[in-house]
């Protein structure tokens, strides 16, 4: 029997799911063995040779090491690979025994190790099978947590993660479809059991999606929808990005300054946006919604100091500071020509200095902070920003500050801020 005149996609159609990759090189394939990867295993393969494209593609799965049927599975998907002639690498999740919160850490592990060998082996692109099923799943969870625009978007087509192109070209696709492709080429998958064990929350909606049929919500309705918001998302970034450049001040030294006078007149879920990024900005974390929006709210009722996210909000006049909070902050202990990251938003180096090594602590460390900075470049400075800055100790002695040659002219500690946006 010839399968493959029953494929239920036209090469027009596989050709429009795969264009966004035509100028790219090498690619990674995400491929679990399950249904969706597979199909996009089989439909990639088949792009590749009906337009002639000769690229490098690995095919990544991760042994989780949860089942004992991973080490036979991984085998399975390594073969199906090799017959499409692409390379393949089984990456191992090595753990504890995993009780608690197993998806979430299980997913974040995967990611993890496959963006770890992309940046190996200078590969920019992965390339996954998430479906319009896995999108709509992901809009209900977000919609059951109150979610703002930036998470009803649910997943996108394409993005960037952490110097990697995402990409997932089956969005537009149903799980349905994927399986209509296995069968008509005869190509079995494999069924994860936790697939279907309702203690976890996306198979409790993956199950209960029927019920929002019977009451005439489908699928291709909510793909509308969520194509609206994604567009109404799209525009939204846009007048946040004018407004940041109109209103943001970024300092070197770590803090942003925001000026309220302009930003007053943007609409209210621009200014959440507004402080959203520059919160990202100072200590590249995210924050709930709500969480977001109640400071923001008291911050421009009160103008008194709020904390959040672990950043300090300030109001002097009508300008707005949002500096790292002086509070738990790490140490770390440093040797000449060492380059390490501080407190995960400082890059340090020291660069010479007449001791074995010096241990980095916040400035507030220090009871001759204020008159240390006499005379320097940080006499002007506020206090709360200087408290959250890295200097050099021995011991609680401080003696080295950042960037200048300083106090005993014993050394120099060279210090970079390390700007975070994560989108």
């Amino acid at each position: 029997m010839n399968f493959e005149d029953k494929l239920p996609l036209s090469d027009h159609q596989i050709d429009d799911l795969f264009s966004p990759l035509e100028d790219i090189r090498r690619i990674a394939l995400a491929v679990s063995g399950g249904r969706d990867s597979l199909a996009l295993m089989f439909l990639i393969n088949k792009w590749l040779k009906n337009n002639k494209f000769e690229k490098d593609v690995v095919v990544l799965t991760v042994n989780h090491q949860l089942r004992e049927e991973s080490n036979a599975e991984c085998a399975e998907v390594a073969l199906i690979a090799q017959g499409y002639g692409f390379h393949h690498k089984i990456l191992i999740w090595h753990h504890e025994n995993i009780k608690t919160s197993i998806q979430e850490r299980a997913r974040n592990a995967r990611y993890a190790l496959m963006i770890n060998y992309l940046k190996e082996n200078s590969i920019d692109t992965l390339v996954t099978g998430h479906t319009l099923d896995d999108k709509i799943e992901t809009f209900l969870m977000r919609l059951s947590k109150g979610s703002g625009l930036e998470g009803l978007k649910s997943i996108q087509t394409s993005r960037n993660l952490n110097g990697i192109n995402l990409f997932r070209p089956l969005l537009t696709m149903t799980r349905d479809q994927t399986t209509k492709i296995l069968l008509s080429q005869n190509i079995a998958w494999i069924d994860d059991p936790t697939n279907n064990d309702e203690k976890y929350e996306r198979i409790q909606i993956r199950n209960n999606i029927s019920t929002l049929e019977k009451l005439n919500i489908s699928k291709e309705m909510l793909q509308l929808t969520l194509n609206r918001l994604g567009r109404a998302h799209e525009v939204i970034s846009n007048v946040t990005e004018k407004a940041l450049l109109e209103v943001l001040h970024f300092d070197s030294l770590g803090y942003v300054s925001l000026d309220y006078d302009i930003l007053k007149a943007y609409p209210y879920e621009i200014i959440i946006k507004v402080f959203e990024k520059a919160l990202i900005y100072v200590n590249g974390k995210r924050v709930s919604l709500q969480s977001l929006e109640r400071v923001c709210f008291e911050v421009i009722q009160t103008r008194k100091p709020k904390t959040i996210n672990g950043c300090v909000i300030y109001t002097k006049k009508n300008i707005i500071h949002i500096t790292r909070e002086n509070r738990d902050i790490e140490s770390l202990n440093l040797k000449v020509g060492d380059l390490q990251v501080w407190d995960n938003r400082f890059t340090i180096c020291l660069k010479s200095f007449n001791e074995d090594f010096i241990t980095i602590k916040n400035l507030a460390r220090s009871r001759e902070l204020k008159y240390l900075c006499e005379n320097t470049i940080y006499a002007d400075i506020p206090m709360y920003v200087l408290n959250t800055l890295p200097g050099g100790f021995i011991k609680d002695k401080l003696v080295l500050m950042p960037n200048i040659h300083n106090i005993y002219n014993s050394g120099y500690l060279d210090v970079k801020f390390k700007l975070h946006d994560k989108n």
